[in-house]
Parts: C-alpha cells; sequence; structure tokens
C-alpha cells in the first residue's frame, strides 16, 4: 500500500501544475510590467485608446485592454477543454495514462515559456490555449490514474491529493506574487516547474494495472498483460496474495469491457448514462458555487466590498482556508463518504456567502468616512472563509466521483465529458464573472452564487448516490444494472 502511496503523490504533482496556472494569473495581470508590456501601442486606428492603463487605477482600463485580459484568462480554459475532449481520451485509450500526462505536461511547457518572453496580445493568447491543452490532458488523465492504482479502502484519500496539490499551487502562486520583486515574467514561469519533473519522472513508476489488462487483452496478448499487471501491483501493493486476488477480480470485470464502447453506449446505456450525468453535473455545480469567482476575482470583490485589508494579502488568507479545509476533507472522505460531505460543505457555503452578500450590501449603502464599515468589512472576510472552508469537500469530490464509477469500456469517453465540463464551466465563469461585478458589484455577485448554491444542494440531495468503500467492478450495484455489456446484450436475445 506505501507503493500505490509514493505512485499518487508524485503523479499529483500535476495537481501543482494546475493550481499554479490557476493562482498566478490574477496577480501576475496586476504587475505594473505586465501593464506596460500589454497595455500600450496596440490599436492602431486609435493610438490614445490604451492610454489610460494604469496598474493603480485598473477600473479606467480600455474596454481592448480588458477584452484581451478577459480571453487571456478564458482561453486557457477553452484549451483544456478541447485537450480533454479532443486528445487526452486518444492517447489515454491507445498508449497510457501516463503517456498523457507526459504530453500534457510537455505542451503546458511548450505553452507557458513563450509566455514569459511575449509582448503581442495575439501570440500571448495563441500560447495560453497550448498551455491549456496541456493542463486539460494533465488533468483529464492523473485522476484516472489515481483511481485505477489506488487501493479501495484509501481510494478517496489518495483521490484527494490532487485537490491538495492545486489548493498548494494557487496558495504558492498568490504568496509569490505578494512580493513586488517577483515580476509577471516569473509568475507566468511557475507551471513549467511541475510540469518537467511530471514529464522526467513519470515513467519510473508502474503502468496503471487495469490499463495494463485491457491493453493487452485487446491486442489479444493477454498473458503479457497479467504478467505487467501483476508486476505493477506488487509495487503497489506488496503483497501476492492480495495481488493475486485483485488480478482474478480484474480479469472478470475486463471481460466484459475488453472492447472499448461507442460514444452512443453513454447515451442507451442507461447504468452508464445515470453516471455520465451524474459525473459532468459534479463539475458543474462545483464551478457554480462560485469558487473561481473567489479565486480569480476575489481581491477586487473584496476592494467593492471595503474590506480593509490588502485585497491580495485577504486573498492569501482565503488560500490558507481553503488548503486546511482540503487537509480536513481528505482525512474523513473514506470514513464519511463523498455524498454526506458534499452535503455538509454545501450548507456551510450557502450560509456563509449569503451572509456575505448581505454584509456587502449594507457596506454597499454607508458613507466611506462610516466607523462601522471597518467592521463590517472583517465580516465580509471572515464569511468568505468560513465559504472556503466549506468548499474543501467540493474541491475534492467533482474530480474524485467521476474518476471512481465508471468500468474501462467507457471510461476514456466518459472522463472526458466530466473534465471537458469542468473547463467549459471554468471559460463561461471567467466571462461571467468580470461582468457581474460590474453591473451587480460585490453584494450582487455573491448573492448570486448563494443562489447557485442552493439549486446545488438540491441536487446532490436528490440524485447523487454514496460510493464510499465500492469496488469499479461493482457500481452496478449502485447505479443499476448495464444493458450493454456481452452477457446483458446475450440475456436480452435469449428472452426475445
Amino acid at each position: 500500500m506505501s507503493g500505490a502511496v509514493k505512485v499518487v503523490a508524485f503523479a499529483s504533482i500535476g495537481g501543482i501544475l494546475f493550481g499554479l496556472d490557476q493562482g498566478n494569473w490574477g496577480g501576475a495581470i496586476t504587475k505594473t510590467g505586465f501593464v506596460k508590456t500589454f497595455c500600450t501601442d496596440y490599436q492602431d486606428n486609435n493610438p490614445q485608446d490604451d492610454a489610460d492603463c494604469d496598474p493603480s487605477t485598473p477600473t479606467s482600463d480600455p474596454a481592448s485592454y480588458t477584452l484581451f485580459l478577459s480571453l487571456g484568462s478564458a482561453l486557457l480554459q477553452a484549451g483544456a477543454a478541447a485537450g480533454a475532449l479532443f486528445i487526452a481520451p486518444t492517447l489515454a485509450s491507445k498508449f497510457g495514462r501516463r503517456e498523457t500526462m507526459f504530453t500534457g505536461a510537455l505542451l503546458t511547457i511548450a505553452g507557458v515559456v513563450p509566455l514569459c518572453f511575449l509582448s503581442d496580445r495575439n501570440w500571448f493568447l495563441f500560447f495560453r490555449v497550448i498551455a491549456g491543452l496541456g493542463v486539460g490532458m494533465v488533468t483529464y488523465a492523473l485522476p484516472m490514474f489515481i483511481s485505477e492504482v489506488a487501493p479501495v479502502k484509501i481510494r478517496g484519500a489518495l483521490g484527494a491529493l490532487m485537490q491538495l496539490t492545486v489548493v498548494c499551487g494557487v496558495l504558492m502562486a498568490s504568496c509569490l506574487n505578494l512580493i513586488e520583486s517577483f515580476g509577471y515574467r516569473l509568475s507566468f514561469s511557475l507551471p513549467t516547474y511541475p510540469s518537467a519533473i511530471l514529464a522526467g519522472g513519470i515513467f519510473f513508476f508502474p503502468m496503471s494495472p487495469r490499463f495494463a489488462l485491457l491493453k493487452y487483452l485487446r491486442r489479444n496478448e493477454a498473458e503479457q498483460g497479467v504478467t505487467i499487471a501483476k508486476a505493477s501491483l506488487m509495487r503497489l501493493r506488496g503483497d501476492a496474495k492480495e495481488v493475486e486476488q485483485e488480478i482474478e477480480e480484474l480479469q472478470k470485470a475486463l471481460d466484459e469491457e475488453s472492447e472499448e464502447a461507442s460514444w452512443r453506449t453513454m447515451w442507451v446505456d442507461k447504468s452508464i448514462f445515470k453516471r455520465v450525468v451524474i459525473a459532468n453535473m459534479l463539475q458543474w455545480c462545483q464551478q457554480f458555487t462560485g469558487v473561481n469567482a473567489i479565486l480569480s476575482y476575489g481581491p477586487t470583490i473584496f476592494h467593492d466590498a471595503g474590506v480593509p485589508l490588502n485585497p491580495l494579502e485577504a486573498a492569501v488568507i482565503v488560500n490558507c482556508c481553503m488548503l486546511v479545509s482540503t487537509i480536513l476533507a481528505i482525512t474523513v472522505i473514506d470514513v464519511w463518504g463523498r455524498r454526506i460531505l458534499l452535503l455538509i460543505g454545501g450548507a456551510t457555503m450557502f450560509v456563509s456567502i449569503g451572509t456575505a452578500a448581505i454584509l456587502c450590501k449594507m457596506i454597499d449603502g454607508m458613507d466611506a468616512d462610516d466607523p462601522s464599515r471597518t467592521g463590517l468589512g472583517y465580516g465580509v472576510l471572515v464569511s468568505v472563509c468560513i465559504y472556503s472552508f466549506g468548499f474543501g469537500p467540493w474541491g475534492i469530490i467533482p474530480w474524485v466521483y467521476p474518476s471512481e464509477i465508471f468500468p474501462m469500456d467507457v471510461k476514456e469517453k466518459a472522463m472526458s465529458t466530466s473534465v471537458g465540463s469542468q473547463w467549459i464551466a471554468n471559460f463561461l465563469i471567467a466571462f461571467l464573472v468580470p461582468e457581474q461585478v460590474s453591473l451587480l458589484g460585490a453584494w450582487g455577485t455573491l448573492a448570486f452564487y448563494s443562489g447557485c448554491i442552493l439549486l446545488v444542494l438540491i441536487y446532490v440531495f436528490l440524485c447523487v448516490p454514496e460510493i464510499k468503500g465500492v469496488r469499479v467492478e461493482e457500481m452496478d450495484a449502485i447505479f443499476g444494472p448495464r444493458t450493454t455489456t456481452k452477457s446483458a446484450l446475450l440475456a436480452s436475445r435469449a428472452t426475445s
């Protein structure tokens, strides 16, 4: 079991890659060097259009620069969605999970390095898409790989390590961006370091035993697949008896799933369709808890709400709370289960962000020199910190849950829709939040997400079953029997 922990711990470096990219954008674009590089000499027809750019007064930015910032944030998410939906499934199915993470890490480096040197907006946006492709591929393959190598008893905790490293990456980036001498070029370079470590070391760790069996079964070389899978499991489990038992269980399950299912299977097989809907809905629900409004635009919201602290410092405090919450969620996910943590976390977020919205509304109607404004501003910060505690399980489970529930014949395709949903929702939020903050202010933005969280809670309560301790091969007992496996098709023909 210690072998599995080591493998998952190393692979989760891919989460740091994701977190550093998520956490560095908001700070990097406030750097004077970034503004001077990208907010001048752009409009050929109206060279004065960008003359008002000033790091100290971002509200005076011209429309063209504001659009550039929105695209710079959102295009990475669009690239990640494309990588997860169109590139990663083919690579993961034909070559493997490690190979997909390796390729994604290299693409991330290829996209990030030019960002540190470019001064042309169009090329900058192009390479944001390239970096996004790599990030999408890594975040697609990583949870799949973890779920396939982790022992079932601690599968949730090991799967959650990805989110822990994501939060660590976000916190690291936000802390570094507080340093004035830490320029935007250094900030944009941050994801290259975990990418290089992941690419350089991933092949020192064993292949997924499930994928090894499936890959060679499809090649009609089942014996070689068993040999490789046993070797992998010995490194992961260290117990020969446990390895033999797990190999036997995997072989039985894969006899039904050796042929890769078509896309049609996800819609016509009711059991699989139910899982696809839940996996995608959890990703959409995660984004509409408002977390990226807090992570990406928290400083703007805090400033608008009158929080009496440096907005970047307030954001670091919120990120620290989220880190603590993630650690706590990891310790109990395999004891309490997934469903109860989603409900507890969602209820905490609903109450706290609703309270923050009310406080922001009260502040909005006050004079700037009203002495009670400071106390209410601290109340907003405390409420958002409590919200970040509630988000801990929601940061973990929408990634862990989908990786646990799909059989091998549909896993690559089904997971691509789930991870694609995450990035499409990310893309939409990247465009939605700036407009919300501009039109609705801090209180209206927070109130909107409070309403969304209430809907999310209702969905989880009604539609998301518990899967704690259930093997991947036994998920039919939770979601209903499949209708597209070999045995199911033979049974239906026999009765017709």
